[in-house]
């Protein structure tokens, strides 16, 4: 590539550039913070080792943007002074001798004046009579110190040239090699100039692809920006120093990482140094795995050595960006172990069912897309400044090489530590198949551990956040994978050539790849163009999609009624005395399941952004609680990707199930009769797979979709619809009792005005019903509730404030375990508050049912609402009232040790409560009233320690006439 194609940005590019790194840095803040909030924690351990991973990829990520911000290239002064020059290039026994031949003859073809040496650490007679044929100075040593470092300064005592060069012996250089170099030493400060290190073997492999991915960034716009830093850094090739410079650090630093070590001794000496950006030499990158495991090991061992002895000596002769420069860069091989442990987090999440984030997926996606945006557009825009039009892309099997290359880095921390010597040794430039099990070992254990995780987790716990987790252990999965591929490639290469269909077959994969090439090289340079708007647009949709998602969350949720008992009518109509009490015996004694002390658990159906992932370990706890207060039935909505933990912990837990299956809502009986086919299939599915379940004890069809019939259809549809619903129901109801006549089968209503008749309807009509759950969402709703039912009954989902001094013995459910906080409802009926604290009804019923739950004795709170009107914008200011001897007292001057929470709650056109924030602590809050006031409810919460109290009303008081 010609040197004068890598032109420097213009204004406006740098402009765009840091633009996008500010909006960069400004997501990963938002990331940042977002991680940060103590309501996403999860399980701590693995939160941290969480949290460990992303803070040093942010500070990875910084120090790549913080170069990116000032890419310079220097123009190359006019050429006024001649330069004695020798070039130097090193031979270690075994190298192949074609290499350095072909190197030592690219070298006398450069055609700036200079003198070649070849420092031969074998003393070859051979390669003595190709010097001598070439004109090259054969230079060899008996005292073999300091390796490569000890060999060119064996070589600097016996020449003299004013310029250096240190060539590798694979590196064959260019003839115009020295010409953009020499010039720069016109400036006496200078003390080496670096150029590009390239290479022509990158196609051979995985790996070497792979290897030679991961130096296109850096050697690109990274060492750019050094130029910019005064931290240019010296390459162990390609490199041209200063003779003077190097003997005022007694020559060339030794160390595994010698051109590291070099370059911080000269710029400790304040010699400056530039980089070119110029493909003026072309070399070899490993191409097997073995050669590029020991280069990986040499050089991460020998940068921590650098880390730990030389830094600390030189630190106060460095610039602040010097000290910043050499203090980060070894840390790059500190990725080992943050690689690890992001294998690490999900095997141990899947073997232990615990979680590191209390986070949905969605909410994940909004808070990180910007930043992850932010980072690959940043890096396809600087890639304007990468050698050639091949090193631009996405890098991912250079990505998957270094994924694979963990335990090396690793090992180089580790050998640090101990002060383990690893011998210096050139990196192996033959290219042969080979036997790779011991250094494949590593990664097999971690793809043998990350298969048994997942096999073991989705065993274990099937559920949304285990399929999740194993999802991101597969990934594992497919980078060991690679691995293992990747270092047979050669082994493969060798068997296609051998085989005839096999090699067209292949050849015509890698004339689609060339193609494809073409087609992604387009892709980029647009999105190179486009990147500022891009970034800019990712964020904006990112800002919308966070303020609008509650907007989309009041979608029909499978379970129980949404309607919350505190907007419940509270007074029910006179009736006589003798009528109270005939009601009361039939409240306390339903005549069906008289056995059954339940309650719907309905966590399964609230997965979709709850902000605690539901668990095999979670539902063992809960069925565990149920158990002490008195609980033996409990009643799920199903089809759940929960059943099977729920079946298994139900039984260990000896708990009987209702089983219950959400109908079809009521629009569906008139204009989708398909959609009823397919539900009546999967519920008769259902039933023949559980059947055989003994933890089942009943069949229940929920929802009470024949009532609210009249609310969607006007009288000239409501008979046809209603005609619809017996024809949906009646062959279901007969296939569900043939499939499984042992089992009760019953069928949820709503206790309203119209109960007895749609009772007397439906057993008249469907005789297979064995009993109807009455869902009892208020006290109102008792008064229906009367001995003239023409059917068995039972409460299927009663609200314990309907029920309050009222307990029935049995034949009963509850609604719900617990509140339920999610991307599609809030749920405030259940017998414990979103964080798992008992409310007042716990105790009582557990008394009725004898269960063994502790006495509840907190006082009753109420919200005292300021008598001013609600006008949107204005802040008002609301109380929280105790009611303590014999009267209500405002909280804030009553002396009492509970914990206050205020919560602002948004509801849909229905009063179902679809989202919730904390508004703040304390016995009173201030409340900037939203639009719409209306839609909005303050919930306090009055806690302590695991009971608490609370109250459920409108922002003001509605107007009545």
């Amino acid at each position: 590539m010609n040197n004068n194609l890598i032109k420097p940005p213009s204004k406006l590019q740098l402009l765009y550039l840091r633009l996008m790194i500010l909006i960069g840095v400004f997501c990963m803040l938002f990331f940042t913070y977002s991680l940060f909030k103590k309501s996403v924690i999860g399980y701590q351990p693995l939160y941290w080792l969480l949290m460990s991973t992303f803070i040093y990829t942010f500070f990875k990520i910084l120090y790549e943007w913080y170069h990116y911000w000032s890419i310079s290239v220097p123009t190359t002064p006019p050429l006024t002074k001649q330069y004695t020059v020798d070039i130097f290039t090193t031979f270690c026994a075994g190298e192949p001798y074609e290499m350095i031949v072909e190197t030592l003859t690219a070298i006398q073809a450069i055609h700036y004046p200079h003198q070649a040496y070849l420092c031969d650490e074998a003393d070859d007679p051979y390669l003595k009579s190709v010097c001598q044929e070439l004109g090259v100075h054969h230079i060899t040593r008996t005292k073999k110190t300091n390796a490569k470092a000890g060999n060119i300064n064996n070589a600097l005592a016996q020449s003299s040239g004013e310029l250096c060069v240190i060539l590798d012996p694979d590196h064959v250089p260019t003839p115009d090699f020295l010409d953009p170099i020499v010039a720069h030493f016109d400036n006496p400060e200078i003390g080496y100039v670096q150029i590009v290190q390239a290479y022509y073997n990158q196609r051979i492999g995985w790996i070497a692809k792979g290897a030679a991915q991961q130096t296109y960034q850096f050697y690109g716009p990274m060492m750019m920006c050094m130029n910019s830093y005064g931290t240019v850094q010296a390459i162990g090739a390609n490199c041209t120093f200063r003779r003077t410079a190097l003997e005022s650090i007694g020559g060339h630093a030794a160390g595994l990482a010698e051109d590291m070590h070099t370059a911080m001794q000269l710029h400790a000496r304040k010699w400056k140094s530039i980089y070119v950006p110029a493909v003026l030499t072309r070399g070899l990158v490993p191409a097997t795995l073995s050669a590029y495991y020991k280069q990986q090991l040499k050089w991460s061992r020998g940068v921590f050595e650098l880390l730990v002895t030389s830094y600390v000596q030189l630190f106060k002769k460095f610039t602040w960006r010097q000290k910043l420069h050499y203090g980060l860069l070894p840390l790059f091989y500190l990725s080992g172990f943050v690689f690890l442990i992001n294998f690490l987090i999900p095997v141990i999440s899947l073997f232990m069912d615990v979680f590191p984030l209390r986070m949905d997926f969605s909410d994940f996606l909004v808070i990180s897309v910007p930043f992850i945006t932010a980072v690959i557009l940043i890096r396809h825009f600087v890639q304007q400044w990468v050698m050639e039009d091949n090193e631009r892309g996405f890098h991912v099997v250079g990505g998957l090489l270094l994924i694979g290359t963990w335990w090396v880095f690793i090992l180089g921390f580790i050998y640090t530590l101990i002060r383990k010597d690893v011998p210096y040794i050139a990196t192996p430039k033959d290219i042969k198949d080979e036997k790779n099990l011991r250094y494949n070992l590593p990664n097999i254990v971690v793809l043998a551990v990350s298969v048994a995780a997942i096999a073991y987790g989705l065993h274990d716990d099937w559920s949304p956040f285990t399929l999740f987790m194993a999802g991101i252990v597969s990934l594992n999965c497919l980078f060991m994978i690679f691995m293992l591929i990747a270092s047979s490639e050669l082994k493969f290469q060798g068997y296609v050539g051998r085989h005839a269909t096999l090699f067209s077959m292949v050849s015509q994969v890698q004339n689609a790849k060339k193609h494809f090439w073409l087609l992604r090289r387009r892709i980029y340079g647009g999105v190179r163009k486009l990147s500022l708007i891009l970034t800019v647009l990712a964020v904006c949709i990112s800002i919308y999609a966070s303020r609008n998602s509650d907007e989309d969350s009041g979608s029909v949720v499978k379970g129980p009624s949404l309607i919350s008992y505190h907007t419940a009518q509270k007074d029910i109509l006179a009736d006589t005395v003798n009528e109270i009490k005939a009601q009361e015996q039939i409240l306390a004694n339903p005549s069906f399941f008289t056995s059954v002390k339940g309650v719907i658990y309905s966590k399964g159906n609230y997965w979709y952004k709850n902000i605690t992932p539901l668990t095999k370990k979670i539902i063992m706890d809960d069925f565990d609680d149920m158990s002490k207060a008195g609980v033996n039935t409990i009643k799920i909505y199903g089809p759940n990707i929960y059943d099977r933990s729920i079946f298994e912990a139900a039984d260990k837990k000896n708990l009987k199930i209702h089983y219950s299956f959400w109908m079809p809502d009521p629009p569906n009986f008139l204009n989708d009769t398909s959609y009823l086919k397919e539900q009546s299939a999967v519920i008769l599915n259902i039933v023949n797979k559980n059947k055989s379940n003994p933890q089942i004890s009943a069949w229940n069809l929920g929802n009470n979709s024949y009532q609210q019939l009249a609310q969607y259809y006007q009288e000239a549809q409501l008979q046809q619809a209603q005609q619809h619903y017996i024809s949906f129901l009646k062959p279901l109801a007969k296939a569900i009792k043939q499939a499984d006549p042992s089992r009760p089968l019953t069928v949820d209503l709503f206790s309203s005005s119209t109960l007895a008749s749609t009772i007397s309807l439906l057993h008249e009509q469907i005789p297979q019903i064995d009993a109807f759950g009455l869902i009892i969402n208020n006290k109102h709703a008792l008064k229906f509730v009367k001995s003239d039912l023409k059917a068995p009954f039972f409460f299927s989902s009663a609200d314990p404030t309907a029920l309050a001094g009222k307990e029935p013995s049995g034949g009963a459910f509850y609604a719900n375990w617990q509140d339920q906080q999610s991307g599609v409802a809030i749920t405030l009926d259940g017998l414990k508050d979103i964080w798992g604290r008992n409310k007042p009804y716990l105790y009582n019923i557990s008394k009725r049912w004898h269960g063994s739950v502790a006495n509840y004795n907190l006082p009753h709170v109420k919200i005292l609402k300021p008598a001013l009107t609600t006008t949107p914008g204005s802040s008002l200011t609301y109380n929280a009232l105790i009611y303590s001897y014999n009267k209500w007292n405002i909280a804030g001057y009553l002396k009492n040790d509970l914990k206050f929470e205020w919560y602002l709650i948004k509801t849909d056109n229905w009063g179902n409560a679809t989202d919730m924030k904390k508004l703040g602590d304390g016995p009173s809050i201030n409340v900037t009233i939203p639009q719409n006031d209306d839609r909005y409810r303050i919930y306090l919460v009055a806690a302590k320690g695991n009971n608490m109290t609370d109250d459920y009303t409108t922002l003001n008081t509605p107007l009545q006439n």
